[in-house]
């Protein structure tokens, strides 16, 4: 009959000398360190990526401002490929406004107040109100 206890021992000393030996040759320290310097790397991505993304939309914002002011300053006399964007924009605007002034007559004609008040309050206050509302109507 096989004895256990030598068996377990056995394998546990193996376990040990296995555990030791990674320890001396350093590659438990390896492991850590890399995985540290992945995680560096990982958030440093992180932090350029969200740069970028922010220099890409101040970039945007520059190529749009650069363009309203050319178009200011050249919109009665376009040049070359400018002429069609030209055009376009005058439609879009004068689309805008069209849609703007109808806007407008329908609120008159429903008497619309422009000036509507909005009361900005948490979630968990609204469902409160509501659930408090329909207790109320059912103790009638």
């Amino acid at each position: 009959m096989a004895n256990y206890k030598d068996i377990l021992k056995g394998t546990f000393d193996k376990v040990v000398d296995k555990v030791k030996d990674v320890a001396e040759n350093g590659t438990v320290r390896e492991v850590i360190d890399n995985g540290v310097d992945k995680a560096k790397s990982y958030s440093k991505i992180a932090k350029l990526s969200l740069q970028m993304n922010g220099d890409t939309e101040e970039l945007k914002r520059v190529y749009t401002e650069i363009g309203k002011l050319y178009y200011q300053q050249q919109k009665d006399s376009p040049e070359g490929c400018f002429a069609p964007l030209f055009s376009q924009a005058d439609e879009l605007s004068r689309h805008i406004t069209a849609l703007s002034d109808e806007i407008k007559a329908m609120k008159a004609e429903c008497d619309v107040d422009d000036d509507i008040d909005v009361e900005i309050c948490e979630f968990e206050d609204v469902v409160d109100a509501t659930e408090n509302d329909g207790k109320d109507e059912h103790d009638d």
